[in-house]
């Protein structure tokens, strides 16, 4: 009875100290998705922000700018798959395309940590295509399963984090500085709000999870004129990125536990005046 009493103790705190390095892990997953939600809140149009006169005020509206304007339709960027596989071997998951992506997870115990493919899809927005504002419509699907094959309890998850990068020959001014980086644009920046993804599950031994999520996400400020202005760019310069040609690259980060298979999509259809 004591072999058996010193066993249990043993694997309670085995147990402990797992889920205590779960929790850290997660704890960091939670405060980086809600540092992401405020810092697109923060660059959302405020009453008093700078805008062109016009008939109604930004205290009436929020975004004079595009009140009132026809919507054009500029295009759609549909995203290479993202698969999480034991083997991704071909005759599993088929034939991958130059956009499609495949993570191999021969262990699901073993965190896949946070990894990202830039540019699965991309579209180029001509010169003058927009006056105000390039509005972005996202698209996604995440599909998962989760499995504990383990005699104890643990918890799963998955993490998928959509961002865009925008590139144009306008950001290649060296005195332009991106405010997060503190560095110069270079080019581009990239940027998010566009429907990250995010579940911890806890599994019992044995236990799996299935869950196929589509959605779709409206990013409310697009990237407008206040958007950019938000990000530390003049008048000026925002004048002229609507002039020039403006690529947009989709980018998917993921990361999972106890995940032996998943499919992520992301497609946006964009739009603007």
């Amino acid at each position: 009875m004591k072999a058996l009493l010193v066993f249990c103790l043993a694997m309670l705190t085995m147990l402990q100290i797992a889920f205590a390095q779960d929790r850290s892990d997660l704890k960091a997953e939670i405060k980086e998705q809600r540092d992401a939600l405020l810092k697109e809140r923060q660059n959302a149009p405020r009453p008093n922000a700078a805008v062109t006169p016009a008939a109604v005020t930004a205290a009436d509206v929020g975004e004079p700018d595009s009140f009132g304007r026809n919507a054009k339709f500029f295009g759609i960027a549909a995203s290479g798959i993202v698969l999480i596989d034991p083997t991704c071997d071909p005759a599993d998951v088929g034939s991958l395309g130059p956009d499609d992506h495949c993570i191999t997870v021969p262990d699901p115990s073993v965190p896949v940590p946070a990894t990202t493919f830039n540019d699965v899809a991309r579209i180029t927005i001509p010169g003058r295509s927009a006056d105000n504002i390039i509005y972005a419509i996202a698209n996604h699907t995440v599909s998962f399963e989760m499995f504990n094959p383990g005699a104890t309890p643990t918890q799963g998850r998955i993490s998928y984090v959509p961002t865009i990068t925008i590139e144009s020959d306008v950001l290649n001014d060296p005195s332009l500085i991106d405010p997060t980086t503190g560095l110069p644009f270079n080019g581009s920046f990239t940027t998010g709000g566009l429907g990250t993804y995010f579940t911890n599950k806890t599994l019992a031994s044995g236990a799996s999870e299935f869950q196929t999520q589509s959605y779709t996400r409206a990013n409310t400020t697009g990237l407008s004129r206040s958007f950019f202005a938000g990000v530390g760019l003049p008048a000026g310069v925002i004048n002229d990125l609507y002039k020039k040609p403006m690529t947009i690259r989709l980018n998917v980060r993921v990361s999972s536990r106890w995940v032996d298979s998943a499919i992520l999509i992301f497609t946006i259809r964009f739009l603007g005046n």
